[in-house]
């Protein structure tokens, strides 16, 4: 009982939870894809494999370096809208 409360105790604020759910649910995707992509692979659809695989990098970027990305994609729309 006393390892539940230990493990259970980083998680009261809600930060915890929701990096604690990227890390998980970011993992499981970024395996779904991979094993999508190797499908890909085994049945030679090559444009297909690196389409998926642009889009892993683009989602793993968002779901490991969500600051990161967004600091990129304010500092893009501000050239593209003129304001920087």
């Amino acid at each position: 009982m006393q390892h539940l409360v230990e493990l259970a105790a980083p998680l009261t604020t809600g930060e915890g939870l929701k990096n604690w759910i990227l890390i998980v649910v970011g993992n499981l995707f970024m395996a779904f894809l991979a094993i999508r992509a190797l499908g890909h692979f085994i049945k030679k659809e090559w444009g297909e494999m690196v389409t998926l695989a642009v889009a892993a990098v683009f989602v793993g970027a968002i779901v490991w370096a969500p600051l990161v990305v967004k600091d990129f994609l304010t500092a893009v729309w501000d050239k593209v809208a003129g304001t920087a």
